[in-house]
């Protein structure tokens, strides 16, 4: 996501709280090639994928309704 724009009408709590839960996954969802190519090379990559998805779940946990 590259929304750079300010946004202008008010927000809840709740509102902010799930935008800026939305950022952060996306954060997690973004490839970093540099730490992939780390786990790669110290044999670990696989489990890198799983504490990924791990996270995933959890903050989707976070998520308020």
């Amino acid at each position: 996501m590259k929304d750079q724009n300010n946004i202008t009408e008010p927000m809840s709590d709740k509102d902010k709280w799930n935008r800026a839960l939305d950022l952060f996954v996306e954060s997690v969802h973004k490839p970093d090639h540099e730490l992939r190519s780390c786990a790669f090379n110290q044999h670990c990559y696989d489990e890198l994928m799983q504490v990924r998805q791990k996270v995933i779940t959890l903050l989707n946990d976070l998520r308020l309704s």
